[in-house]
């Protein structure tokens, strides 16, 4: 493998490999790389380090079993912020806990496009999902982060378009933390929105306002679509969200108490939906 150093597209997505050889780092020249898939042992597979002179990788990249990076350290080397004509990156840490620091090391070059974080297992999230370093990021998922107890700063995230967080079954409550401090301004190109089996959720609040601060907080000003799925124990949605963004679609499934609450001619909140053109409930 290591002696085709002209090559540029290496089609491996969906596929069942366990490992990648050694040669592939060799690979300068190499623009397509659907997965790559870390190894800790052996001589002949990649180790997560072996990323590092693969600087013309473009498009999309997945790294799968990041379990078996043996520290920071070790992620370090795979020197991800030098990907820079990477556009899509998935992370999928196997569920593993103590990886909050791999994560960390891990972190992809500022003008990345699509993210996608898999079965990350630690309960808090790594510095650069903290802050709103991914300045051109529009499209973000969070996938079954099932231990993680709070949410990022999201809304901190300038360009963010589409945000899809599912499975994250150990946070009870979304609040200021969601929506970040750093600027009166949360989630400002947002669009579409989606929540998807949270069921341990009960409570999701929208501060408009500061404590000490009078100037209200813009959120959530380009809202059009707001999926709900699978949420049961969550007991209502945000006046703001409902009445103070542009939304033109929500979805409501799985989700009794929200089903109740909004439901058509009898739910005590219909109002508050009534004037959202397009309302679906589960069945519909």
């Amino acid at each position: 493998m290591g002696k085709l150093t002209n090559l540029r597209h290496l089609q491996n997505l969906l596929t069942t490999l366990e490992y990648l050889p050694k040669g592939i780092s060799r690979l300068t020249s190499l623009q397509t790389l659907n997965e790559f898939v870390v190894s800790s042992d052996g001589d002949n597979k990649c180790k997560i380090g072996d990323l590092r002179n693969l600087n013309n990788l473009r498009g999309e990249l997945g790294i799968r079993v990041l379990w078996k990076v043996e520290d920071e350290r070790e992620a370090q080397k795979a020197e991800l912020k030098n990907k820079i004509h990477l556009q899509h990156l998935t992370l999928d840490f196997d569920g593993k806990e103590g990886t909050k620091g791999v994560a960390a090391a891990l972190e992809p070059h500022p003008n990345l496009k699509s993210l996608s974080i898999q079965r990350y297992g630690d309960t808090e999230w790594h510095g650069w999902m903290m802050r709103s370093s991914l300045t051109q990021l529009k499209n973000l998922a969070l996938s079954y982060c099932s231990k993680c107890l709070r949410m990022p700063p999201l809304g901190e995230l300038p360009v963010l378009e589409k945000l899809e967080i599912t499975d994250m079954g150990s946070v009870k409550h979304i609040g200021g933390e969601f929506l970040g401090s750093s600027s009166r301004i949360a989630f400002p190109k947002l669009k579409k929105l989606t929540f998807h089996d949270m069921k341990e959720w009960e409570k999701w609040e929208v501060k408009e306002e500061e404590e000490e601060e009078e100037e209200e907080k813009s959120i959530m000003s380009c809202l059009s679509y707001l999926k709900i799925l699978g949420c049961p124990k969550l007991e209502g949605l945000p006046d703001h969200v409902l009445q103070r963004t542009p939304l033109q679609e929500l979805i409501i499934a799985d989700s009794d108490f929200l089903q109740q609450r909004y439901q058509q001619d009898i739910g005590e909140d219909r109002q508050k939906i009534s004037h959202i053109p397009i309302v679906k409930y589960e069945g519909e």
